[in-house]
Protein backbone atom coordinates (compact mmCIF):
# COMPACT_ATOMS: atom_id res chain seq x y z
CA UNK A 1 0.00 0.00 0.00
CA UNK A 2 2.89 2.44 0.48
CA UNK A 3 4.43 1.50 -2.34
CA UNK A 4 1.56 2.04 -4.41
CA UNK A 5 1.28 5.48 -2.61
CA UNK A 6 4.25 6.29 -3.62
CA UNK A 7 4.05 5.53 -7.17
CA UNK A 8 0.86 8.10 -6.97
CA UNK A 9 2.82 10.17 -5.76
CA UNK A 10 5.25 10.18 -8.51
CA UNK A 11 3.18 9.96 -10.99
CA UNK A 12 1.55 12.93 -9.85
CA UNK A 13 4.69 14.86 -9.35
CA UNK A 14 6.03 14.19 -12.46
CA UNK A 15 2.10 15.57 -14.34
CA UNK A 16 2.82 18.31 -12.49
CA UNK A 17 6.56 18.76 -13.46
CA UNK A 18 5.11 18.32 -16.82
CA UNK A 19 2.13 21.09 -16.36
CA UNK A 20 4.40 23.21 -15.04
CA UNK A 21 7.15 22.83 -18.16
CA UNK A 22 4.14 22.92 -20.69
CA UNK A 23 2.56 26.58 -18.63
CA UNK A 24 5.99 27.88 -19.08
CA UNK A 25 6.75 27.07 -22.64
CA UNK A 26 3.14 28.44 -23.21
CA UNK A 27 3.93 32.05 -21.45
CA UNK A 28 7.34 32.04 -23.11
CA UNK A 29 5.20 31.93 -26.81
CA UNK A 30 2.61 34.61 -25.24
CA UNK A 31 5.26 36.58 -24.13
CA UNK A 32 7.53 36.32 -27.71
CA UNK A 33 4.26 36.87 -29.52
CA UNK A 34 3.23 39.96 -27.27
CA UNK A 35 6.98 41.33 -27.78
CA UNK A 36 6.77 40.66 -31.54
CA UNK A 37 3.08 42.95 -31.17
CA UNK A 38 4.90 45.37 -29.60
CA UNK A 39 7.52 45.84 -31.44
CA UNK A 40 5.30 46.24 -34.55
CA UNK A 41 3.32 48.94 -32.57
CA UNK A 42 6.48 50.50 -32.07
CA UNK A 43 7.63 50.63 -34.97
CA UNK A 44 4.62 51.65 -36.63
CA UNK A 45 4.39 54.90 -34.09
CA UNK A 46 8.06 55.33 -35.42
CA UNK A 47 7.33 55.52 -38.95
CA UNK A 48 4.25 57.69 -38.34
CA UNK A 49 6.27 60.17 -36.48
CA UNK A 50 8.51 60.58 -39.09
CA UNK A 51 5.84 60.70 -42.05
CA UNK A 52 4.55 63.23 -39.89
CA UNK A 53 7.87 65.01 -39.01
CA UNK A 54 8.35 65.05 -42.98
CA UNK A 55 5.09 66.12 -43.77
CA UNK A 56 5.53 68.91 -41.44
CA UNK A 57 8.75 69.69 -43.34
CA UNK A 58 7.36 69.80 -46.78
CA UNK A 59 3.84 71.36 -46.35
CA UNK A 60 2.92 74.06 -43.82
CA UNK A 61 -1.07 74.60 -43.65
CA UNK A 62 -1.80 78.31 -42.75
CA UNK A 63 -5.75 78.36 -41.28
CA UNK A 64 -7.60 81.08 -42.09
CA UNK A 65 -9.39 82.69 -39.14
CA UNK A 66 -11.08 85.36 -37.79
CA UNK A 67 -9.51 87.11 -34.52
CA UNK A 68 -7.39 85.13 -33.31
CA UNK A 69 -4.04 85.42 -31.86
CA UNK A 70 -0.94 84.52 -32.27
CA UNK A 71 0.78 81.17 -31.81
CA UNK A 72 3.92 79.92 -32.57
CA UNK A 73 2.91 76.50 -34.34
CA UNK A 74 0.83 78.34 -36.76
CA UNK A 75 -0.61 81.77 -38.62
CA UNK A 76 -4.12 82.49 -38.14
CA UNK A 77 -5.43 84.65 -41.38
CA UNK A 78 -8.62 87.56 -40.40
CA UNK A 79 -10.89 87.49 -42.68
CA UNK A 80 -11.89 91.07 -42.83
CA UNK A 81 -15.47 90.69 -43.41
CA UNK A 82 -14.44 89.86 -47.09
CA UNK A 83 -12.28 92.52 -48.07
CA UNK A 84 -8.85 91.76 -47.52
CA UNK A 85 -7.08 88.51 -45.94
CA UNK A 86 -4.27 88.65 -43.57
CA UNK A 87 -2.28 86.70 -40.97
CA UNK A 88 0.66 87.22 -38.32
CA UNK A 89 4.07 86.66 -38.65
CA UNK A 90 7.30 86.97 -36.95
CA UNK A 91 10.41 89.04 -37.85
CA UNK A 92 13.40 88.89 -35.71
CA UNK A 93 14.78 86.60 -32.34
CA UNK A 94 12.70 87.04 -30.36
CA UNK A 95 10.09 86.97 -33.03
CA UNK A 96 8.05 90.29 -32.79
CA UNK A 97 4.86 89.48 -34.63
CA UNK A 98 3.13 91.57 -37.43
CA UNK A 99 -0.18 91.27 -39.37
CA UNK A 100 0.46 91.18 -42.92
CA UNK A 101 -1.58 91.06 -46.09
CA UNK A 102 -0.57 87.79 -48.17
CA UNK A 103 -0.10 89.73 -51.73
CA UNK A 104 0.23 87.70 -54.59
CA UNK A 105 0.19 90.35 -56.90
CA UNK A 106 3.44 91.98 -55.14
CA UNK A 107 6.78 90.74 -54.38
CA UNK A 108 8.61 92.48 -51.49
CA UNK A 109 7.60 92.11 -47.21
CA UNK A 110 7.54 95.28 -45.54
CA UNK A 111 6.89 96.23 -42.07
CA UNK A 112 6.49 99.38 -40.26
CA UNK A 113 9.82 100.50 -38.79
CA UNK A 114 10.12 102.99 -35.48
CA UNK A 115 9.76 105.99 -37.32
CA UNK A 116 6.37 104.65 -39.04
CA UNK A 117 3.99 107.38 -38.16
CA UNK A 118 0.80 105.85 -37.29
CA UNK A 119 0.43 106.11 -33.56
CA UNK A 120 -0.29 103.39 -32.18
CA UNK A 121 1.31 100.69 -34.43
CA UNK A 122 3.28 97.58 -34.11
CA UNK A 123 6.63 98.82 -34.93
CA UNK A 124 9.99 96.73 -35.46
CA UNK A 125 12.99 97.39 -33.28
CA UNK A 126 16.00 96.05 -34.95
CA UNK A 127 17.83 96.53 -31.70
CA UNK A 128 15.40 93.75 -29.86
CA UNK A 129 16.49 91.21 -32.08
CA UNK A 130 19.93 89.06 -32.21
CA UNK A 131 19.98 88.02 -35.87
CA UNK A 132 18.94 91.53 -37.29
CA UNK A 133 21.54 92.74 -40.13
CA UNK A 134 21.62 96.11 -41.21
CA UNK A 135 21.19 97.19 -44.72
CA UNK A 136 20.20 100.70 -44.53
CA UNK A 137 19.47 101.15 -48.37
CA UNK A 138 16.42 103.50 -49.10
CA UNK A 139 13.46 102.28 -51.37
CA UNK A 140 9.95 103.79 -52.57
CA UNK A 141 7.15 101.48 -53.76
CA UNK A 142 4.79 103.50 -55.79
CA UNK A 143 1.01 102.53 -55.32
CA UNK A 144 -2.12 104.14 -56.78
CA UNK A 145 -2.80 106.25 -53.68
CA UNK A 146 1.21 107.29 -53.28
CA UNK A 147 4.37 105.92 -52.47
CA UNK A 148 5.78 103.54 -49.47
CA UNK A 149 9.02 104.74 -48.51
CA UNK A 150 11.33 103.15 -46.53
CA UNK A 151 14.78 101.37 -46.09
CA UNK A 152 16.40 97.78 -46.37
CA UNK A 153 17.07 95.71 -43.13
CA UNK A 154 18.00 91.95 -42.72
CA UNK A 155 16.36 89.59 -40.32
CA UNK A 156 14.88 86.15 -39.51
CA UNK A 157 11.17 85.50 -40.39
CA UNK A 158 8.63 82.80 -39.52
CA UNK A 159 5.83 81.94 -40.99
CA UNK A 160 3.85 79.59 -38.59
CA UNK A 161 6.12 76.63 -38.25
CA UNK A 162 8.79 77.66 -41.47
CA UNK A 163 11.98 79.74 -40.61
CA UNK A 164 13.88 81.72 -42.61
CA UNK A 165 17.25 82.65 -41.33
CA UNK A 166 17.55 85.61 -43.37
CA UNK A 167 15.20 87.69 -45.54
CA UNK A 168 15.43 91.24 -46.98
CA UNK A 169 12.77 93.42 -46.35
CA UNK A 170 11.64 96.88 -46.03
CA UNK A 171 11.37 99.07 -42.65
CA UNK A 172 8.32 101.23 -43.70
CA UNK A 173 8.93 104.79 -42.76
CA UNK A 174 5.96 106.31 -44.90
CA UNK A 175 2.93 105.50 -45.65
CA UNK A 176 1.42 105.83 -49.36
CA UNK A 177 -1.63 107.95 -47.95
CA UNK A 178 -3.89 108.37 -44.95
CA UNK A 179 -6.28 105.40 -45.61
CA UNK A 180 -3.49 102.72 -45.31
CA UNK A 181 -3.63 103.70 -41.59
CA UNK A 182 -7.42 102.16 -41.75
CA UNK A 183 -6.18 99.30 -42.80
CA UNK A 184 -6.40 96.05 -39.86
CA UNK A 185 -3.28 95.45 -41.22
CA UNK A 186 0.21 96.32 -40.31
CA UNK A 187 2.21 95.19 -43.54
CA UNK A 188 2.39 93.21 -46.95
CA UNK A 189 3.80 89.66 -47.56
CA UNK A 190 4.41 89.89 -51.42
CA UNK A 191 3.78 86.26 -52.39
CA UNK A 192 6.14 86.71 -55.70
CA UNK A 193 8.02 83.99 -57.01
CA UNK A 194 11.26 86.09 -58.99
CA UNK A 195 14.70 85.52 -57.76
CA UNK A 196 14.87 89.14 -57.92
CA UNK A 197 12.12 91.64 -56.95
CA UNK A 198 11.88 94.04 -59.60
CA UNK A 199 11.00 97.03 -57.17
CA UNK A 200 14.06 96.82 -54.36
CA UNK A 201 16.50 93.78 -55.89
CA UNK A 202 15.75 91.89 -53.07
CA UNK A 203 14.92 87.94 -53.34
CA UNK A 204 11.14 87.35 -52.32
CA UNK A 205 10.38 85.68 -49.18
CA UNK A 206 8.69 82.94 -51.05
CA UNK A 207 11.47 82.77 -53.85
CA UNK A 208 13.76 81.88 -50.45
CA UNK A 209 11.46 79.77 -49.21
CA UNK A 210 12.10 77.22 -52.01
CA UNK A 211 15.78 78.33 -52.33
CA UNK A 212 16.58 77.01 -49.08
CA UNK A 213 14.34 74.50 -49.13
CA UNK A 214 11.96 75.19 -46.45
CA UNK A 215 9.32 73.26 -48.62
CA UNK A 216 10.22 70.34 -49.98
CA UNK A 217 7.54 71.05 -52.92
CA UNK A 218 7.51 74.30 -54.49
CA UNK A 219 3.69 74.90 -54.99
CA UNK A 220 1.91 77.09 -52.37
CA UNK A 221 -2.11 77.22 -52.25
CA UNK A 222 -5.03 79.70 -51.20
CA UNK A 223 -8.48 78.71 -50.39
CA UNK A 224 -10.97 81.28 -49.30
CA UNK A 225 -14.20 81.11 -47.39
CA UNK A 226 -16.57 83.86 -47.08
CA UNK A 227 -17.20 85.99 -43.72
CA UNK A 228 -20.92 85.18 -43.54
CA UNK A 229 -19.98 81.49 -44.00
CA UNK A 230 -16.81 80.78 -41.82
CA UNK A 231 -17.09 82.30 -38.87
CA UNK A 232 -13.83 82.27 -37.31
CA UNK A 233 -12.71 79.70 -39.89
CA UNK A 234 -11.40 82.08 -43.24
CA UNK A 235 -9.73 79.55 -45.24
CA UNK A 236 -6.08 78.54 -45.62
CA UNK A 237 -2.65 78.80 -47.08
CA UNK A 238 -0.72 75.78 -47.56
CA UNK A 239 3.21 76.60 -48.68
CA UNK A 240 4.53 73.07 -50.02
CA UNK A 241 1.37 71.26 -51.25
CA UNK A 242 -2.40 71.65 -51.34
CA UNK A 243 -5.43 70.68 -49.53
CA UNK A 244 -7.78 67.74 -51.52
CA UNK A 245 -10.40 68.62 -48.97
CA UNK A 246 -10.55 72.02 -50.16
CA UNK A 247 -11.84 71.69 -53.78
CA UNK A 248 -14.24 69.45 -56.52
CA UNK A 249 -12.95 67.72 -59.51
CA UNK A 250 -9.44 68.70 -60.98
CA UNK A 251 -7.62 71.88 -61.55
CA UNK A 252 -7.08 73.63 -64.42
CA UNK A 253 -3.84 74.71 -65.22
CA UNK A 254 -2.26 76.92 -67.30
CA UNK A 255 1.02 78.44 -68.05
CA UNK A 256 2.29 81.72 -66.86
CA UNK A 257 4.78 84.47 -67.61
CA UNK A 258 6.22 87.91 -66.62
CA UNK A 259 7.02 89.17 -63.06
CA UNK A 260 3.05 88.89 -62.39
CA UNK A 261 2.66 85.30 -63.30
CA UNK A 262 0.08 86.84 -66.07
CA UNK A 263 -1.97 84.95 -68.11
CA UNK A 264 -5.13 85.07 -70.92
CA UNK A 265 -8.72 85.02 -69.71
CA UNK A 266 -11.41 85.25 -72.78
CA UNK A 267 -14.75 86.18 -73.59
CA UNK A 268 -16.85 87.54 -71.05
CA UNK A 269 -20.62 86.78 -70.99
CA UNK A 270 -23.29 87.45 -68.44
CA UNK A 271 -25.95 84.83 -68.68
CA UNK A 272 -25.74 84.48 -72.65
CA UNK A 273 -24.98 87.19 -74.07
CA UNK A 274 -21.59 88.02 -75.21
CA UNK A 275 -20.04 91.29 -73.64
CA UNK A 276 -17.82 91.57 -76.60
CA UNK A 277 -14.98 91.87 -73.81
CA UNK A 278 -11.95 89.82 -74.02
CA UNK A 279 -12.94 88.33 -77.19
CA UNK A 280 -9.23 88.23 -78.28
CA UNK A 281 -8.11 87.73 -75.27
CA UNK A 282 -6.56 89.99 -71.93
CA UNK A 283 -3.80 89.61 -69.72
CA UNK A 284 -4.46 89.07 -66.23
CA UNK A 285 -3.14 88.04 -62.62
CA UNK A 286 -4.68 86.31 -59.46
CA UNK A 287 -4.12 89.11 -57.06
CA UNK A 288 -4.89 87.69 -53.18
CA UNK A 289 -4.20 91.76 -52.40
CA UNK A 290 -7.45 92.85 -54.26
CA UNK A 291 -10.45 93.02 -53.22
CA UNK A 292 -12.13 93.27 -56.77
CA UNK A 293 -12.06 91.96 -60.13
CA UNK A 294 -10.31 94.86 -61.63
CA UNK A 295 -10.29 95.59 -65.61
CA UNK A 296 -9.88 98.55 -67.94
CA UNK A 297 -13.04 101.00 -67.14
CA UNK A 298 -14.39 100.79 -71.05
CA UNK A 299 -14.64 96.81 -70.79
CA UNK A 300 -15.50 97.06 -67.09
CA UNK A 301 -18.68 99.61 -67.95
CA UNK A 302 -19.68 97.11 -70.09
CA UNK A 303 -19.63 94.09 -67.79
CA UNK A 304 -21.66 96.36 -64.85
CA UNK A 305 -24.20 97.40 -67.68
CA UNK A 306 -25.15 93.87 -68.56
CA UNK A 307 -25.05 93.16 -64.39
CA UNK A 308 -27.89 95.82 -63.61
CA UNK A 309 -27.53 95.60 -59.40
CA UNK A 310 -29.54 98.14 -57.71
CA UNK A 311 -27.58 100.00 -55.27
CA UNK A 312 -30.70 99.29 -52.34
CA UNK A 313 -30.71 95.15 -53.36
CA UNK A 314 -34.23 95.94 -54.77
CA UNK A 315 -33.35 92.92 -57.90
CA UNK A 316 -31.21 91.10 -55.98
CA UNK A 317 -33.12 88.24 -55.75
CA UNK A 318 -34.18 88.38 -59.27
CA UNK A 319 -30.36 88.18 -60.83
CA UNK A 320 -30.01 84.68 -62.28
CA UNK A 321 -27.58 85.28 -64.78
CA UNK A 322 -23.85 83.61 -63.79
CA UNK A 323 -20.91 85.31 -65.67
CA UNK A 324 -18.53 83.21 -67.69
CA UNK A 325 -15.27 83.37 -69.12
CA UNK A 326 -12.73 80.80 -70.16
CA UNK A 327 -8.97 80.07 -69.09
CA UNK A 328 -6.62 77.56 -70.78
CA UNK A 329 -10.01 76.63 -72.97
CA UNK A 330 -12.16 76.04 -69.69
CA UNK A 331 -15.13 77.61 -68.68
CA UNK A 332 -15.17 79.58 -65.61
CA UNK A 333 -18.37 80.24 -63.95
CA UNK A 334 -19.49 83.67 -61.30
CA UNK A 335 -23.06 82.76 -59.67
CA UNK A 336 -24.82 86.21 -58.02
CA UNK A 337 -22.98 85.39 -54.53
CA UNK A 338 -20.08 85.71 -55.89
CA UNK A 339 -20.17 88.85 -57.96
CA UNK A 340 -21.95 91.04 -56.01
CA UNK A 341 -21.10 92.61 -53.11
CA UNK A 342 -24.08 92.89 -50.15
CA UNK A 343 -23.17 94.90 -47.08
CA UNK A 344 -25.53 97.16 -45.08
CA UNK A 345 -28.58 96.97 -47.69
CA UNK A 346 -26.34 98.00 -50.16
CA UNK A 347 -24.98 95.84 -52.89
CA UNK A 348 -22.65 96.33 -55.92
CA UNK A 349 -20.60 94.62 -58.41
CA UNK A 350 -17.03 93.73 -57.89
CA UNK A 351 -16.38 94.01 -61.07
CA UNK A 352 -14.24 97.44 -60.78
CA UNK A 353 -11.92 99.76 -62.52
CA UNK A 354 -8.04 98.89 -62.61
CA UNK A 355 -5.39 101.74 -63.56
CA UNK A 356 -4.20 99.69 -66.54
CA UNK A 357 -4.95 97.50 -68.99
CA UNK A 358 -3.88 94.47 -67.01
CA UNK A 359 -6.85 92.54 -65.13
CA UNK A 360 -6.50 91.24 -61.49
CA UNK A 361 -8.81 88.23 -60.41
CA UNK A 362 -8.94 89.35 -56.56
CA UNK A 363 -10.38 87.67 -53.62
CA UNK A 364 -13.90 87.20 -55.13
CA UNK A 365 -12.63 85.01 -57.48
CA UNK A 366 -10.16 83.29 -55.34
CA UNK A 367 -13.04 82.71 -52.95
CA UNK A 368 -14.98 81.10 -55.81
CA UNK A 369 -11.51 79.01 -56.81
CA UNK A 370 -9.11 77.20 -54.74
CA UNK A 371 -5.93 78.37 -56.83
CA UNK A 372 -2.34 77.05 -57.04
CA UNK A 373 0.74 78.06 -57.78
CA UNK A 374 3.48 75.52 -58.92
CA UNK A 375 6.95 76.32 -59.25
CA UNK A 376 8.29 72.13 -59.69
CA UNK A 377 9.46 72.51 -63.31
CA UNK A 378 12.18 75.19 -63.39
CA UNK A 379 11.82 78.14 -65.86
CA UNK A 380 7.84 77.81 -65.52
CA UNK A 381 5.10 78.39 -63.57
CA UNK A 382 1.69 76.65 -63.79
CA UNK A 383 -1.71 78.53 -62.11
CA UNK A 384 -4.11 75.86 -61.45
CA UNK A 385 -7.54 76.40 -60.44
CA UNK A 386 -10.35 74.23 -59.52
CA UNK A 387 -13.98 74.62 -57.63
CA UNK A 388 -13.85 75.67 -53.94
CA UNK A 389 -15.63 73.61 -51.51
Amino acid sequence: MKNISWSINTVLALELQHSIIKFKKKNRRKRETMSISLRFIVAGLILFLVSRYATCQAIMRIPLKTKTLWNKDDVSLTNDNDNTYFGQITVGTPGQPFNVLFDTGSFDLWVPSLKWPKPGSKRYRSSASKTYKPNGTKKEIRYGSGSLKGFMSNDAVEIGGLRIKQQAFIEATEAPGRRIYERPWDGIFGLSGLSKSTITGARPIWRTMMDEGVVTKKVFSIWLRRYSDSGENGGEIVFGGIDQEHFTGAHTYVDAEGPHNTFKINSFLVGKIDTKVCSKGCKVLVDSGSTYIRGPPNLIVKINKQIGIAADCSNYDKLSEVISFTIAAKTFTLTPRDYIERKNGKCKSVFADAKSDLWQLGTPFIRAFHTVWDYQTPGIVKVGFAKSK
